[in-house]
């Protein structure tokens, strides 16, 4: 139960999908059917699903203006969002059949695919998944703020950080854990954090350490600095003025010295 709890508040229990798996080619989705509508998602999910996806419009589309602005981008299509009934069903879509179930979100392209909140499995809980379903939509606009870059030289502390920094999935339990493994040993550098496969990534505390990243680069300069690195990731020592060593080092000074009860 306690290494449960570990993977489910540290790391956020998303995979960057769309970036390291195919897309299933052929995929049958006959059971999915547009099933509701609202300003800026178009849903799709099994009958026994319907019921969940009011609640999905209102979660996104009351986080949809306030990230978009952040980013400061325009999004001029409608975004797909398509609900599993199962985690089985999910892993199929996302020729990912063997995924462990905490594996229960993911994005491609446009479209947003997650487990139904009404069944997550093993792992997560209906509020988990409510917050991962946004998690997901801002890895679809940080892609529209960095336009022809695409996902080219972006640091995945970034990507995974300012994902779960906006979707509300940083709290004081992450904040603790990562504070207290500091006593053990150094944390891995911002490279590591970046260089990492996707299990290594999950295994070093990837996520918590880079959620708590973005936090202190928001809290000591604010989210217009951070917002201008997503777009411009390669100017990092201009935007703040110091080496990225320097602002590792404020970063582990912030985690030591923060009052978390």
């Amino acid at each position: 139960m306690k290494m449960r709890l570990v993977v489910l508040n540290i790391l956020s229990i998303v995979i960057f999908v769309f970036l390291t798996i195919p897309k299933l080619v052929g995929q049958n989705n006959d059971s999915l059917s547009l099933a509701k509508e609202s300003q800026h998602f178009d849903f799709y999910s099994s009958n026994g699903d319907i019921k969940i996806l009011d609640s999905l419009a209102i979660i996104l589309e009351n986080n949809y203006s306030r990230i978009t602005n952040h980013l400061g981008i325009q999004i001029g299509k409608k975004i797909n969002v398509k609900v599993y009934p199962n985690i089985k069903t999910f892993h199929v879509a996302i020729n990912y059949p063997e995924a462990p179930d905490w594996v229960v979100g993911s994005c491609n392209g446009d479209e947003l695919m997650m487990v139904s909140p009404m069944n997550p499995g093993s792992i997560h809980t209906y509020k988990s998944l409510m917050q991962v379903i946004v998690h997901e939509f801002v890895h679809v606009a940080v892609s529209y703020a960095r336009g022809d870059k695409g996902w080219t030289a972006f640091p995945r502390w970034l990507s995974e950080g300012y994902a779960q920094y906006e979707a509300g999935q940083v709290n004081d339990y992450i904040r603790k854990s990562v504070k207290s493994s500091l006593i053990e040993k150094a944390p891995p550098t911002w490279a590591q954090l970046d260089s990492a496969s996707i299990v290594e990534f999950g295994h070093m505390n990837g996520y918590g350490l880079s959620v708590t990243i973005v936090e202190f680069l928001v809290v000591t300069y604010g989210i217009d600095k951070l917002v201008l690195l997503i777009k411009e990731t390669e100017n990092i020592e201009i935007i703040y003025g110091l080496t990225k060593h320097a602002l590792e080092n404020q970063w582990i000074q912030y985690l030591k010295q923060e009052q978390i009860e």
